[in-house]
This record gives structure tokens, sequence and C-alpha cells, in this order.
């Protein structure tokens, strides 16, 4: 099972554990990889490039990142909160780490309803 993804792209290469690996918005044709620690990497990649890489090496590990609208691609593990009304969706690991996103109320509303699929009832 793999435990980091690689993005490489001419001469910039980026190895992040998956564990670490909160979020990767867009950013025009650049994308902003962010981790647990708070630390941002633009990447000269399209979050579709990036998106492709994750299926293409993570394989069925990687069904925990989810793309979440036209911007966003999240680490399922790290969704704390969700106000679909005030459009906000709170990534954290509990520890002191937390990131507040914004997100379409469509976009919210399925990640609600994932998040709720995923619970043993």
């Amino acid at each position: 099972m793999p435990t980091h993804l690689v993005i490489s792209k001419g001469t910039e290469l980026l190895r992040v554990p998956l564990v670490s690996l909160m979020y990767v918005s867009a950013e025009g044709n650049y994308s902003v990889v962010v981790t647990r620690d708070s630390h941002r990497t633009l990447m000269s990649m399209q979050l579709g490039q990036i998106e492709t890489l994750i299926s293409e090496q993570l394989g069925s590990s990687g069904s925990i990142f989810i793309r979440a609208g036209r911007g966003l691609i999240i680490n399922t593990d790290y969704i704390n909160y969700i106000d679909i009304s005030q459009q906000v969706l709170v990534l954290s690991d509990c520890e002191g780490s937390r990131h507040e996103l914004t997100a379409s109320r469509e976009v919210l509303i399925k990640l609600k309803e994932y998040i709720e699929s995923t619970v043993k009832k």
C-alpha cells in the first residue's frame, strides 16, 4: 500500500505522506498542495492532473481523496465540520491543524451525504 503521493513535473518533485495531505486547491493553471502542518506548495500542474496522479499512484487507497467541485481535492479523513447554509467546510486533525474552506452548497450537500453514508447504523 502506498504511503506517499509523488507529484513530479519538469524540475519540480513533491513527495507528500498521505497522512499529511489535507487538500489540494486550484490556483489558475497551478495547484496548491496543503499539508497538516499548514505548509503550502505551489505546483505547476492543474488540479485534474493531480487527480489523475492520485488515481494512478494510489489505486483504491486514493478513495479517501474526493474532488469537491472544480477547485478542490480533499482528504475525507480530515472532514471535521460542514455548514451548508454558510458554505463552510472545516478540515481538521483535531490536534491543532485546522483549515476553513468555502465550497458550493451542492458540493457540501454531497460531502455531508458521503460522510453520513460511511457511518454504521
